[in-house]
């Protein structure tokens, strides 16, 4: 009589039969752990990210910083507000305390901080622009409305649904002309030591 095998017994089956000699699992364990500590870096201002880094051994430093390095990169966003820029100082002071090239790193910051200036100019320009245009567009409506009804009506701009459909569609098209110089930027950093 054939023996059942529980799930559990035939994922070890399989896993063992995997080829699994080319998996850094060193990697798989302390990446992670590197991405949280960074993660816990960008809410709390006393965090000190180079401590916690050297916590590690040597032989898997190098993993806990990729993993730090990794997330902090990923919270490196276009500021599409206030919090999107301290998030952005903050996972720059991250960089900048566990990457060894800080003289090039800081020359990279400072392209991105332009970069984050014309887009946040850019920004409010197109809004600013699209509010006008937009609320040209309404005031004939509003206006034949209002005699319709004989009563005065307001009309927010800003919280009209046409206005942020067309609104989210233009940050679209904006975002997508800085995300690939931003994505270089980012490029940059993962290259140095």
């Amino acid at each position: 009589m054939a023996k059942i095998k529980t799930a559990y017994e035939k994922a070890l089956e399989r896993i063992s039969e995997m080829n699994l000699g080319d998996v850094d699992v060193s990697s798989m364990e302390y990446g992670p752990k590197g991405g949280a500590a960074a993660a816990q870096f960008l809410w709390d201002k006393d965090l000190d990210l180079l401590a916690e880094l050297e916590k590690y051994g040597e032989e898997v430093r190098g993993y806990v910083r990729q993993g730090m390095e990794d997330a902090l990169l990923r919270n490196i966003q276009l500021p599409k507000d206030e919090s999107a820029q301290d998030t952005n100082r903050r996972a720059m002071d991250g960089l900048l305390a566990v990457k060894k090239d800080k003289t090039v790193l800081k020359q990279i910051f400072t392209e991105l901080e332009y970069l984050f200036n014309y887009y946040m100019q850019a920004l409010e320009h197109t809004y600013t622009n699209l509010k006008e245009s937009f609320s040209n567009r309404i005031t004939h409506a509003q206006q034949a409305l209002e005699r319709q009804l004989g009563a005065k009506i307001r009309v927010d701009v800003e919280r009209h649904p046409g206005f942020l459909e067309e609104w989210l569609r233009v940050q679209g098209q904006l975002d997508a002309q800085y995300e690939p110089v931003l994505a270089e930027q980012k490029e940059k950093i993962r290259r140095l030591n």
